[in-house]
Order: C-alpha cells, then sequence, then structure tokens
C-alpha cells in the first residue's frame, strides 16, 4: 500500500525567532509536491567501446553526480539503492516493473540509462517510467567529452526534476557559484565551480584583493570589486568570452557591486562627495547614469536588488548597529526589516520576492548565523545553528537552495543547504573560501 505521506518540505525546520512550533507554522519551500514521490534510480550501465577502463569512470561519476542531484532537488523521495533488486538493467526490456513496487522500493518512478564511448565521445541515453503503468514517461539523448560526464547528469537530472514537477522547477544541477578563494596569505582570487564543487575556473589572477562577486543573469556577466590596480574599482567580466568590460566610477572609492536582475545596472557603496560616508549608487553597466539612492551620514553597503528590480535591500549603520533596510530603485520609501538590534549583514533577496536572507548575529550572540525575514511580516526564521560563523548567504534562481560560509571546521568554506535549513553540506574543503554568488539560469 502506498504510504501517503505529506511532503512538507522544511515542515518544523524553521520556525519563528523566539517561538515554539506550536506557536508558528514553519516556512514551507515552495512549491511543494501534495504528496512524497518517490523516484528509483537505477545504475547506469555501460554498452561496449574499445576503453573499458575509461568508460567505466564516466559511468561512476555519471551514477553519483545523478544521485547527488536528485537527492539534494528537494522535491523527491529516493530509496536506498540496497533494497533495489540485485540484477543490473542492461536493456529496457528487462524491467520488471514489479519488482519496483515491493514496499521497501515502492516507486513512483523509474530512471534508467545507458552510456557508451566511441571517438573519444560519451554517448548518454536517459529514460524515466511510471512504474504504476510500465509507461515510458520521457528520455533524453546526450553527448559530450569523458570529462564533462558530470554535467551530462546534471542536464539529465535537471530535465527529470522540470517533468517530474510538471514545469515548476528547472533544477539547479547546471548552476554554478562564483566566489572568493585566498590561494595564500594576502589575497583573494575569484573563482567559479559548478554548484556541486567540481570543475573550478579562475576569473581572477592578479595577486590582490578580489571581492564580492555578483551575477549579471541573462548576459553572462560578473561583476565584482578588485584592487588589481591599487584602489577599489569595479570590473565586470564576460563569462563567455573572458573579457573585462568597462565600468567606470569615477573618482569614488567604491565597494559590494549587486548587479539587477535585468543585467543593465550595477548597485554599489560609494563615498558620497557631499558626507564622506559609504552611500548607495546606481549605475549602469558601463558606468553612465549614475545616480545616488541614500546619501545620510552613516555607512550604507551590501546591495541587493528585489527579484522586479523596484526595490534594494542593503545594510546600513544608520541606527547605530548595521541592520538590514529596503529602499525604492529612485531612493523613495526607505524601510527597515531587521528592528531586533545585534549586527545584521550581507542581505540576498529571494527570487520569488517573499524572503531576505542575511546574516546575523543577535544581541548578547557571539558568532553569525543564516536567517530570513519574511518581507511583509517581517517575521524572522533561523536557518543554521552550528559552531562558528555562517555568513554570506546567497539564494539558488529556483528559490529551494542556498549557498554560504561557514568556519564550523576551521576555515571557511562553502556550504549549501535546502531552504528550510536541512541538508547543509560543504561543497569546497582546502583553502579559505567565502562570499558565494550563485548563478541564474544559463550562466
Amino acid at each position: 500500500m502506498k504510504h501517503l505521506r505529506p511532503r512538507y518540505i522544511g515542515a518544523v525546520l524553521l520556525t519563528a525567532l523566539g517561538l515554539s512550533p506550536a506557536q508558528e507554522p514553519p516556512v514551507v519551500i515552495r512549491p511543494k509536491p501534495g504528496e512524497e514521490v518517490v523516484v528509483a534510480v537505477a545504475d547506469i550501465q555501460p554498452r561496449g567501446g574499445n576503453r573499458p577502463a575509461e568508460l567505466a569512470r564516466a559511468v561512476q561519476e555519471l551514477n553519483q553526480a545523478l544521485w547527488d542531484d536528485l537527492k539534494f532537488a528537494g522535491f523527491f523521495t529516493l530509496p536506498g539503492k540496497s533494497f533495489y533488486p540485485p540484477r543490473p538493467i542492461n536493456d529496457r526490456s528487462q524491467i520488471q516493473f514489479q519488482e519496483w513496487r515491493v514496499p521497501d522500493v515502492d516507486a513512483d518512478f523509474l530512471a534508467v540509462g545507458f552510456a557508451e564511448l566511441a571517438k573519444n565521445e560519451l554517448s548518454f541515453e536517459g529514460w524515466v517510467y511510471d512504474v504504476k503503468t510500465g509507461k515510458e514517461a520521457f528520455g533524453k539523448r546526450y553527448r559530450g567529452e569523458p570529462e564533462l560526464a558530470r554535467r551530462i547528469a546534471h542536464r539529465w537530472a535537471d530535465w527529470i526534476v522540470y517533468q517530474l514537477t510538471a514545469g515548476a522547477s528547472r533544477g539547479i544541477a547546471s548552476t554554478r557559484i562564483a566566489f572568493e578563494r585566498s590561494p595564500r596569505r594576502g589575497n583573494k582570487e575569484i573563482f567559479l565551480m559548478d554548484y556541486d564543487g567540481h570543475h573550478l575556473q579562475a576569473v581572477t589572477a592578479n595577486g590582490t584583493l578580489n571581492l564580492s562577486p555578483s551575477w549579471g543573469s541573462k548576459n553572462g556577466r560578473l561583476a565584482y570589486l578588485t584592487y588589481r590596480r591599487g584602489r577599489p574599482e569595479i570590473n565586470v567580466y564576460s563569462i563567455r568570452d573572458g573579457s573585462l568590460l568597462p565600468f567606470s566610477s569615477g573618482d569614488h572609492v567604491v565597494g559590494s557591486p549587486a548587479v539587477s536582475p535585468d543585467g543593465d545596472w550595477i548597485a554599489y557603496a560609494a563615498r558620497h562627495p557631499a558626507n564622506g560616508y559609504p552611500n548607495l549608487s546606481v549605475a549602469r553597466m558601463d558606468g553612465t547614469e549614475r545616480r545616488w539612492l541614500t546619501s545620510g551620514s552613516g555607512v550604507d553597503t551590501g546591495p541587493t536588488w528585489s527579484p522586479t528590480g523596484r526595490q534594494i535591500g542593503f545594510v546600513s549603520d544608520r541606527s547605530g548597529s548595521p541592520q538590514i533596510y529596503s529602499i525604492d530603485g529612485d531612493g523613495a520609501n526607505l524601510r527597515r526589516l531587521v528592528s531586533e538590534g545585534g549586527y545584521a549583514d550581507s542581505p540576498d533577496w529571494s527570487p520569488d520576492g517573499r524572503f531576505v536572507a542575511f546574516a546575523w548575529r543577535p544581541p548578547r550572540q557571539g558568532h553569525f548565523d543564516i536567517y530570513l525575514v519574511d518581507v511583509a511580516s517581517l517575521k524572522i526564521f533561523q536557518l543554521t545553528s552550528h559552531e562558528g560563523s555562517n555568513e554570506n548567504p546567497s539564494w539558488a534562481p529556483d528559490g529551494r537552495h542556498l549557498a554560504f560560509q561557514s568556519n564550523r571546521n576551521g576555515s571557511y568554506q562553502i556550504y549549501l543547504m535546502l531552504a528550510d535549513g536541512s541538508e547543509q553540506h560543504a561543497i569546497t574543503q582546502t583553502g579559505s573560501n567565502s562570499a558565494p554568488a550563485w548563478s541564474g539560469y544559463g550562466e
């Protein structure tokens, strides 16, 4: 009999600050399935070829990446493979659907796949079956170099997520994360990596400080702060061809760039000529049409755009200690989002506009954790509660996952989690890594 356990992702894991679960309902990741969706993921099988060892390595990569992607997607339950039928599926005609309906598996869907290697090209074919009806639901074919096996698995995983959620999610497995990496003390470089920490790629290698990466979704650009010429300036890097695009900040000392959702504007902190304080400014991607959003006698920094581009969240110490505020894109309607005191920092607006994630050290606490503030109600929810500091949250484009930095195990590393605080795990392990910025789709 099917176990009809409601799939409330995030139940009892997020509670309002200072309230018990009985007092405040949990935050639920949206959209959520009406009930548990069980997906069995049969091992991808190799098919022939004259380089069996190389094919075996590629198949191992495919299997591990696909399993990890679907498990972390947050939509499905994956039964343990120890409960699967013992015989590998070497041909689709061998599938015995009744074996996937036994109580310890009880799958709704079954994913199968086959890979072969010919002329230095890896070919993969994958299918998903409706276990109850025994009919094929959908399939895909992918080709690429053998070393791109993980990325082939990512694309297949995202297609499974898209199909089984009826288009509610595009998945995140093919997205990337930009971040700061310290190869040695005294400098930081900007790097890119796949969402799972693989395929590291250097963006900068100038031996100075390079900070605060921010994606320009839809146009393949990455803005960041650099000291490569001695003073802080904003650079805009083209992901597509590796070129640097010009950005003029005039004579201003600048910091913390944030690219708008449409990719046309950059919000950033700059020293205001009238008061000498860092305030918020907005300019076109080339530095033209610059205008000031704030002009107060306090430090305003760390801007983040709302998904519509009509509002900007930021950090300001105008009340005494750094807190989170929002302001309209024309400088009107200043609003304080966090009023509980302490030290709040590094806000990031969720793709659905509901929440701003931020790092917060509440009053009488010694370290930072990741929190959400509901923009409409101003209720605050805690996501992390570990020793050490957890900072710099960044939303995935699906609004269901977050990246952040943590030194819970010593050095700062990049971690991921579901937006209810579950499934926290590190994706970097060596060196010092910080300030993750999750890409949009297609970057």
